[in-house]
């Protein structure tokens, strides 16, 4: 039986995301043997695995957790507890991205920024996961695999390919 823990709306959020996500794949990959959703998990699970030894061997584990969907995070702060997010819901964050192992920011936006008043439906999957777990003025690191980020393609020029992101977001806002 799969435990979520949180609040009610995070519950419901997080257990429609997997949902969400369980059907794409199966969708996605229908096929007799499942051979490409067995990849999948493998893949997830391996980058996830790396990284949390990461975290063990640089003494920085304090905190983390795997979720369900197949990447870590810690939550920094909790937020207000006043307001969650929802898919449709626009958030207003400041953040900060890096590939994985680097800690060195690739991107980052340290006013806030709403990326042009996009909806969390129409960001990578790492953040639609992630982003419930706190509520307003909240902030968490989010350990992201390539599969749940920017996947085989990356951004041309500013993400490889298959790269592992770290995302350090503090929610600011919640636009409706």
């Amino acid at each position: 039986m799969l435990l979520i823990k949180g609040s009610r709306p995070q519950r419901l959020m997080t257990a429609l995301c997997l949902l969400v996500l369980t059907a794409g794949i199966m969708h996605g990959c229908a096929k007799t043997d499942q051979s490409a959703e067995t990849s999948y998990f493998r893949d997830v699970t391996q980058e996830m695995d790396a990284v949390e030894k990461w975290l063990i061997d640089s003494n920085q584990h304090a905190g983390f957790k795997r979720h369900a969907a197949g990447f870590g995070y810690k939550i920094e702060n909790e937020g207000d507890q006043s307001e969650t997010i929802t898919l449709n819901s626009i958030p207003v964050v400041t953040y900060t991205r890096c590939i994985w192992p680097s800690q060195t920011p690739i991107e980052s936006s340290p006013l806030p920024t709403s990326f042009d008043n996009r909806r969390l439906k129409d960001h990578i999957m790492g953040w639609q996961l992630g982003l419930p777990l706190i509520t307003k003025g909240g902030r968490i690191k989010l350990y992201i695999p390539s599969r749940l980020a920017f996947g085989s393609v990356g951004i041309p020029g500013r993400i490889p390919p298959n790269a592992i992101l770290i995302c350090d977001i503090t929610l600011i806002d919640i636009r409706k």
